[in-house]
């Protein structure tokens, strides 16, 4: 159980720390355009349209006429699996922000390459087909409960969360279902310095706060679910969770006593003692 909460924390750390990490690449819709037949993912479809200039989106179109927009959910927000690497979902909507079709067209999901089908997850991914997103951006995020399958829960989890993030990301960008571009905020944001460096010794990044350590509880989160009244929260006890987080992507972070250890690691969760 706590090795799995820990990669659980360890992928929720990644998703926070590199929001835009998916917006920084190039599109890879085009690919899976040229790969992927239309009417794989939706019965009857038989073309797709010229990608948008603006957003990674394609018509996907029947007979001529455009029947809803296609896109990947990597391009929109991070999809990072429990291989580490990123689960391309290809996902069409209709105008009312309703899913028409859904298809796991790229991974390397180790447990589903290896020991459960694909066909499983494809079924699973299938529950999603007549999800209107406009009624889950509405309630907040919240969408009913779907199944799980047994030894893949990070990979079950990873998809959910993208599929309803890129989404909601998508029906608002096009204003699909009522839905509206959020605002941007307006408020302080911090930036990082690039230029700073970090001191050569691990006790020195601990202390000028480099790198921070969080102990989280489980039933915290269960906590924080229940003040949400997210029938969802799971009243159990565990072991406390240490992690220790850092930027990565600030080079002098990797110099000094600590560079082989944060060239070889993005995110450590380390068990208790």
């Amino acid at each position: 159980m706590f090795p799995l909460l820990a990669r659980l924390f360890g992928l929720l750390a990644l998703v926070l720390l590199l929001p835009l990490s998916a917006l920084a690449q190039a599109p890879v819709l085009p690919r899976f355009l040229a790969e992927v037949p239309p009417a794989t993912l939706v019965d009857g479809a038989d073309a797709y349209g010229a990608m948008r200039s603006d957003v990674p989106v394609a018509p996907l179109l029947r007979n001529g006429e455009r029947i809803g927009w296609v896109f990947i959910t990597s391009d929109f927000v991070g999809t990072t699996g429990y291989s580490g690497k990123p689960i391309h979902i290809m996902i069409a909507l209709d105008d009312a922000a309703r899913v028409l079709g859904i298809n796991l067209v790229h991974h390397s999901e180790p447990i589903v390459l290896i020991g459960i089908p694909e066909s499983r997850i494809q079924a699973l991914m299938a529950q999603h087909v007549g999800l209107n997103l406009a009624e889950v951006a509405a309630n907040g995020g919240t969408m009913p409960d779907f199944n799980i399958i047994s030894g893949a829960t990070v990979t079950i989890m990873v998809i959910d969360d993208s599929i309803v993030r890129s989404g909601i990301r998508v029906a608002r960008r096009l204003g699909l279902g009522g839905l509206a571009p959020q605002e941007a905020p307006t408020g302080p944001r911090f930036e990082i310095n690039t230029a700073a460096t970090a001191p050569e010794s691990w006790s020195a990044l601990v202390g000028d706060g480099t790198v921070r350590r969080m102990t989280l509880e489980v039933a915290e989160v269960n906590a924080a679910f229940e003040r949400l009244d997210d029938p969802r929260a799971v009243r159990s006890p565990s072991p406390m969770m240490p992690s220790i987080l850092t930027f990565t992507r600030r080079k002098s972070a990797c110099r000094g006593s600590a560079s082989s250890f944060w060239e070889r690691l993005s995110i450590a969760t380390l068990p208790t003692g």
